[in-house]
């Protein structure tokens, strides 16, 4: 466990002693990260696939919505899984649908999702923010989850082809505008120059 103000640690670790099922160990991974928030969200802690929000929930109460979405999937996928092993796949397509609704309840900015939200509550990828209005990773997966509302998810794609798609410049936007003054410290990526990240 980290020391209170250690946002890290490079050690060399014990190796365990017990073993376990690949089974036991997917459990885990999706007990410890099927957590919730505020916004009946998954924590997103010191980041979720992009890394570089690593200050976005380092206080331990930042919601991801990729993450969400993510955890929709796999907890949707696993459940037959769980089958098998002679579990109840209840639990896991219960935890999808709550991720599912709390989405559509907390995290629709009216044209496309929100990435996140800060600690302190702040939405992160909201059209109100002056940077990082929108990205394009959670309305990919709103639509690669198959939980968002259909008609929002084909909107939040819309969006993502009108801000992020750029044909002339032969690119594609994680997210824009990038991440230069903004109050809120979104982590690490707010330290490359704008637009190279």
């Amino acid at each position: 466990v980290l020391q209170p103000g250690e946002s890290e640690r490079y050690a060399r670790y014990e190796a365990a002693t017990g073993t376990e099922s690949l089974y036991v160990h997917c459990q885990r991974a999706l007990t410890k990260g099927a957590t919730l928030g505020v916004h009946s969200l998954p924590l997103m802690g010191a980041g979720d696939w992009n890394d570089g929000m690593n200050r976005v929930g380092a206080g331990g109460r930042g919601e991801s919505t990729w993450l969400s979405w993510f955890l929709c999937t796999t907890l949707k996928r696993f459940a037959p899984l769980a089958e098998l092993m002679m579990d109840d796949p209840a639990s896991y397509l219960q935890q999808a649908e709550q991720y599912a609704r709390a989405l559509e309840a907390h995290a629709w900015d009216g044209e496309w999702y929100l990435r996140a939200f800060y600690d302190d509550g702040s939405p992160l990828g909201s059209r109100e923010n002056k940077e990082c209005q929108i990205d394009s990773i959670p309305q990919s997966w709103a639509v690669l989850s198959g939980a968002a509302d259909p008609e929002r998810a084909a909107k939040a794609m819309e969006s993502v082809h009108a801000r992020l798609v750029k044909p002339a410049d032969q690119m594609i936007l994680l997210f824009t505008p990038p991440f230069d003054k903004s109050i809120h410290d979104p982590g690490y990526i707010k330290g490359y120059p704008p637009g190279i990240r």
